[in-house]
Order: structure tokens, then sequence, then C-alpha cells
């Protein structure tokens, strides 16, 4: 068994257990008693840096052993993560070259920060080789300390990896949020541009600069070409993926059997500067990849980050690291809108975590890590995420757990196994667009600043609104990147979506073109193809040979609206069209469908080759997550009828519009199917499904069971955040 399906199969259920400062032993007995009895078989660990070898070459393990020991008496299993940026004094004394800087310039000295309360944050740069060295010899001390110990799951070989110091607190000055300009992180990048474009001059052609020797070259530190931003930001997302391939087969140079994983923070509602991580490279650096949950108050948020999560893992396993359990009074904002406010400090109920855990195991999860089983009470994260109150009693969210646990543990095994089917449909994950998008915004706000109430960041408003439409669909799309792309991989799939497109390289239009000449659908909204090769504007647009696909051309003298209503055969769809709305130019293989209230075509459908098209020639992906209704899902499934595709589930219910998803998982010979209502409220559904053979199905919530047919079909009423799972099995 390879370790990454060793690590499905454990498929743990626990919790994040680290006081950062009360390093006492006084709750273990109590706290992990009461673990065992809700269902938890696993804590994670923070294994920090400082506190284990204060001074250079003295470990003291004693703290790990004992805790690890408490677990393991009450038959919970360890998840160590190593705390690398709670760092050693010393250790910035050894190595003064290799602190972070920012854009702005400021070197970092150790600071304390939530997570790292013991001191020593946010760490050194790990482009500095030499700091490398430094901590390979920690890794090795902790890694042969626990050789062949059984009771520890994994190595977690990076606390929610990115340019740490990006992760402070109430910082505004966007220079200060972007890193590493070291002097390692600069002669890395020089030998990175050094192998992607061959010599000097080649360099100057494409960044349009006069530099005589590689030593001049610098990383871009404030907006004024995409180019040069557009390659610091690859860099930087190779070096993230580099430094956690250096940390897991630094653990496997010492026990080559010890599991490792890494889990990322919620990139994707974070402002793309700032952040570097690619998913689809850091997924084959661990054995396990995973990423941090918190929004439950926009389930499409959570959901999302799984299908990408998935997806980036070719369709395989992956953990939630940490999610969310329970709230406290810091993060509230006094004045705004309680359901715009930062999640944390919402406080989530029990009936809202199975729901959100039931829904990350629809989505193909193979662990779910909480944060926590205390809160905090010493940090600017006091007194929040927390299963039990401050003092350790058991919560309603506990009851919760334990009701999650005596369903799902009958059917571990089942579902550590099952996988999401094949997809017929497909949504780009396309970093040119993202990243432009990140330079274009901080042109526009000069911020990096990030709450759920001012995300206007048109990348992930438009994937997520993509995504939010194919969930009111029941269709589970899959996210595929641009080097799938490349490779031809869209070929798998019957229909694309092309949200916020901006960026679209000819390389990458040329694919979509073969894929839609090839019979492919494709859904696009507005500005898409504005920038190609380079980062440079596109003479026509959408670019690099679209305008023939889609049959039309784009006007550079669009117009920006706040929100109108799209006319379709007569009808009115309020509210549909948003931030602009473009000229379209119509060539003769396509058609308009749909206007703006003052007859401007905004929306168009085209035959090319064996495929068909629409385009949306305003941010409609992106007004479906800002301003989603009843009315923008119908306007899209007209998209869908235009392009011929329909999922092959059927849900109906009592009124148009509801928030209740199917999804499925399934193995050779059975299938999950999970109903999961998202709504505050009971609702009657009607499902029709086709299994593909008769079936015995078990409602393994109510522990009943009846026969099926091909078709499974059913009508039921939903209590509010309830989820239903069905065990399909063949006949």
């Amino acid at each position: 068994m390879n370790q990454t399906k060793k690590l499905q199969t454990l498929f743990p259920i626990g919790t994040k257990y680290s006081a950062y400062r009360d390093r006492s032993s006084r709750h273990w007995e109590y706290d992990f008693q009461n673990m065992k009895e809700c269902g938890m078989d696993t804590v994670r660990v923070h294994a920090t840096w400082g506190t284990i070898e204060p001074s250079e070459g003295e470990f003291d393990f004693s703290y790990y052993d004992a805790i690890l020991e408490a677990a393991v008496k009450h038959g919970l299993q360890v998840i160590f993560t190593l705390y690398l940026v709670c760092t050693p004094e010393w250790v910035y004394e050894k190595h003064p070259d290799s602190r972070y800087v920012s854009a702005a310039g400021t070197v970092w000295t150790p600071h304390q920060q939530a997570d790292a309360a013991t001191g020593g944050w946010p760490g050194l740069c790990l482009d500095s080789e030499a700091h490398r060295k430094t901590i390979e010899n920690f890794i090795r001390g902790f890694t042969e300390h626990y050789k062949g110990n059984g009771n520890i799951v994994a190595f977690d070989v990076f606390h929610e990896p990115t340019e740490e110091p990006s992760q402070q607190y109430y910082q505004n000055e966007w220079r200060e949020l972007v890193y590493c300009y070291c002097e390692h992180s600069k002669e890395k990048f020089r030998t990175w541009l050094k192998e992607k474009y061959g010599s000097l001059e080649k360099l100057n052609e494409t960044w349009t600069r006069q530099y005589q020797n590689w030593a001049q070259v610098e990383p871009p530190r404030s907006v004024g070409v995409y180019t040069d931003w557009l390659d610091w930001k690859y860099f930087r997302s190779d070096a993230q993926a580099d430094a956690m391939r250096f940390l897991s087969e630094t653990v496997k140079k010492y026990d080559e059997d010890r599991c490792t994983v890494v889990h990322t923070a919620i990139y994707e509602t974070g402002h793309p500067v700032v952040t570097s991580n690619d998913h689809y490279k850091l997924a084959g650096t661990t054995d396990m990849l995973g990423s941090s949950m918190y929004d439950f108050v926009n389930p499409e948020i959570t959901a999302f980050v799984c299908d990408l999560l998935r997806s980036a893992g070719g369709n395989g396993p992956y953990w939630i690291g940490e999610t969310g359990t329970g709230a406290g009074p810091m993060y509230v904002f006094i004045g705004e809108r309680t359901e715009d406010s930062f999640c944390f400090s919402i406080p989530i109920t029990g009936d809202e975590i199975k729901r959100q855990t039931w829904g990350q195991i629809a989505r193909g999860a193979k662990g779910i890590l909480f944060w926590g089983w205390r809160p905090e009470l010493s940090t600017v994260e006091t007194i929040s995420l927390g299963f039990t109150e401050r003092n350790g009693e058991p919560t309603e969210r506990c009851r919760a757990l334990k009701e999650f646990n005596q369903v799902f543990q009958p059917y571990k095994e089942q579902l550590a196994e099952a996988m999401a089917p094949k997809s017929e449909a497909a949504i780009l994950y396309n970093l040119d667009s993202i990243f432009t998008e990140g330079l274009i915004s901080l042109g526009l706000s000069g911020s990096c600043m990030i709450r759920k109430q001012n995300r206007y960041y048109k990348d992930s408003l438009s994937l997520m609104g993509a995504y939010k439409l194919c969930m009111q669909n029941q269709i589970q799309p899959d996210f595929v990147c641009k080097d799938q792309v490349l490779n031809g991989e869209l070929e798998k799939y019957r229909i694309l979506l092309l949200p916020y497109s901006v960026n679209l390289s000819s390389d990458m239009a040329r694919a979509i073109e073969t894929f839609v000449r090839g019979g492919g659908k494709v859904i696009s909204d507005g500005l898409c193809g504005y920038f190609t090769d380079n980062g440079w504007g596109a003479e026509v647009c959408p670019a690099g040979g679209l305008d023939q696909v889609f049959g039309l051309h784009v006007k550079s003298d669009y117009r920006t609206i706040n929100e109108e209503d799209i006319i379709l055969d007569g009808r009115r769809y309020e509210h549909t069209a948003k931030v602009i709305a473009e000229k379209i130019v119509l060539h003769e293989n396509a058609e308009t469908v749909a206007t703006l209230s003052d007859g401007l075509p905004i929306m168009t459908k085209s035959t090319y080759g064996q495929g068909k098209t629409v385009y949306l020639g305003t941010l409609f992906f992106a007004n479906a997550m800002w301003n989603y209704s009843g009315v923008t899902n119908r306007l899209f499934r007209k998209a869908l009828d235009m392009a011929e595709y329909h999922s092959d589930i059927c849900l109906r219910g009592q009124k148009e519009e509801q928030n209740v998803e199917v999804r499925v998982l399934e193995r050779e010979q059975d299938k999950f199917v999970f109903l999961i209502n998202h709504e505050a409220e009971h609702l009657g559904i009607s499902l029709d499904m086709n299994l593909g053979w008769c079936a015995e199905v078990t409602d393994i919530v109510k522990k009943e069971t009846r026969h099926s047919g091909e078709v499974l079909k059913m009508t039921c009423n939903l209590e509010p955040q309830e989820v239903k799972i069905f065990h399909c099995i063949k006949e």
C-alpha cells in the first residue's frame, strides 16, 4: 500500500489540540476522554521548533512524548505539525541574510503571532539553502526520535504554506504583504528566469528591459507592466512547491515510511498577489494535500475549495486540514451586517458542523481535522474556535459530532474508497487570469486587504459564481488548470465554463478552439481574452482566434454599469448584468439571443465546427456570487440549453430557488448519494437519478432499506441543515 492510499484508508476524524502558551498537562485526561466519547480518533499537535531545539543541537522532546502517550492511552492517534514558523532565536543570529524582506524593504525580526505565541514568527525564508540545512538538522532529530512509532499518523510539514509574513494581522500596506525579496530569493528568481528564457537577450526582449548582466535583474516591487509580475508570481508558486517538496523529502530521508501531508490556507478568498499557492503543484509534494475551511455562511466557498483540491489531485483523496468549530467576539466588526462579517465572528452550530462535514466528505475529503477542541485563551484569536466551552465543558457541538460519528463510522471503510464519478463539466482555473486580476486590483485599490464584505476581486467572485451555478443545477464539475488544457485534457469533458478568463495565452486559445471544433461546448462571461501572451493586451478580443470560436469580437468602448436587466425571449432577467456591458460585434456564425433594455446585444450563441458556444458580455459569473438569485439561475439554465448540456440528476422542489444539493461518490459495486439542505428552513424535494443498475438503497441515517430500479426516484422532506445519505448497492 502506498502512503497516499494508507492515509486515505485511515480517514482521520480529529482536532487540533495545541495550547500555545499553557504547556501543562492539566487538561489532557479530561479532554482526550471527551474527544474519544465524541467519536474522534486523531489529535493534531503543533511541534514548535523553538521549544524543541531552543539551543542548536540540543533537543527536548519531553512535552511531545508525554502528549503522545496521553493521547494513545485514550485511543487517539497523533499528527505532528512541524511548526517551523516558531523558529528558535539562535537561527536568526545564524542566518541574518535569510530573514524575510518585504517589497517595501522591511527586514523581519522574530515576533509572536496568534498561532506562534512561543515566538520566533515568521521564521526565515525557505529560499535560503543555508537555512534549509539548519531546518534539515531539526527535522532529522525530530523524525529519528519518532521513527517507527505507528501511533503517529503523519507529519504535517507546514501549516498553511505561504510567504509567512503575508499572514500578519492588521496590516494595510500592500508592499508589506508581498514576499520575499531577500538575496536568496532574488538569486533563485534569476536562476528560474535563466531556465525559462535561456538568455538575457530573450528576457530583455520579453520584459522590454536593457539588462547588461543577470545581477542587474530584480523582481518587481511596483506595478508598471504585468509581464515581470507574472513571472515573479509563477516563480513564487514554484518556490512554494519546491519548499514543501524539500520538507517532505527530508522527513522521508530519515524515515522512508513516515507519511507526510500539507494543508494550505483558504487561498481562493485571499488576494492573489499576496499568496502564491498553486494547488496543482502542491498536490505532488507530499503524500496528501489539504486545506483550511472556515466559511459556512456561503457553502459554495467551502465546496469550491474542496472540488479544487480534488481536481488538483486528479480526483484523488485529500484532507481538510482544519475547519471551524466555534466562535468568539474579537472578529465582530461593529456596524456591519452580521451575515457579511468575517467567518470567525459568527458562531457555528452543531447542525452546521454536521452539514459542512458531510458536504466535505461528499466532495471526496478523506479526513477532517477541526480547529480546535478548546477555545484559545491567550492570543488575538482569544476566545474563538472550539468544540467546548472555554473551560473544556462539552457543548451541543460535541453532541452533533457524536451524532455524526455514529452514522459515519459504520461506513468509514466504504466512504474511504468511494470517489467522485467522472465529470462531464469543467471550470477553467487559470492562474494567468488570477494573477492579472490581482495586479489590476492593486492598481485600483492600493490594498491587498480582504474581508468578505469587501471581496470585489473579480477572479474569486467569478470562479465561485460559476461553481455556485453548477451546485444549483446538480453539476459536479472538475477544475482544470492551464497545464491540463495544454496537454489536451479538455477532451475528457462535454462542457467548459470560462469565468473571468481575462488572460488567455495563444496556446490556451488554440487548445480551447480544438475542443470546440471537436464538439465541445463553452460558456464564457465578459472580459474574455483581453490579455494574452506575456501579459500584453490583445489587439482582438477574445484573443488567440477565440473571436472566431465565439463568432464575435468586442469593441474597446464597453460601458461600466451597476446592475442592469437582460432581456431574453421577451422576458426580463432582473439584475443579471453587472460591472460592464461590452459592445459586441457579431460574425456570421453567431446570433444575438439576449440584449439589455436599450437593445445592446449582451448574450450570443454560435456554432463552431462540431461545437457550441455561449457568450455573455458582462461579468455574469461574478454577479452569480455577488448577487445570486433564482433569476440568475434561470438565465444560466438558458445558457445550458443553448450549449445543449444538462445534468443527469433531476432535483425539483416546492420553490424554484432553493439551496439543496445532490452529490455522488461511487465505487464499482455501490454509490453514496448525498442530499444536502444548505437552507435554514424545511424543504420538500423530489429526485430522479440514473444509477445505471438496480440497487438496494439504505438511508444510512435512519437505517431504512428499500429497492430501486435503475432510476432512483424519491420524494422527501429535509429539515433545516439536514443531510440525507443513501447507500446504493448494486443488486
